[in-house]
């Protein structure tokens, strides 16, 4: 899971660029569910990677919070 969130760290301005003002789930390096919601995401994560320890997070609408 560290490396995941070394991973968010690192790739902050492409997040931004992508998926602005949305939640992501984040797994082994990688979005792998996006969501208007924190729950939408999650909802998502789990029904296709159940048990998976994904990491929530906002992407924040102003690049410079990155």
């Amino acid at each position: 899971m560290s490396e995941d969130f070394a991973w968010l760290t690192e790739d902050g301005r492409e997040l931004y660029e992508e998926y602005s003002g949305r939640w992501i789930a984040v797994l082994d390096g990688r979005v792998i569910r996006v969501g208007e919601t924190p729950t939408e995401a999650a909802r998502q994560a789990d029904a296709e990677h159940p048990g998976a320890d994904y990491i929530p997070k906002a992407v924040d609408p102003e690049p410079e919070r990155i």
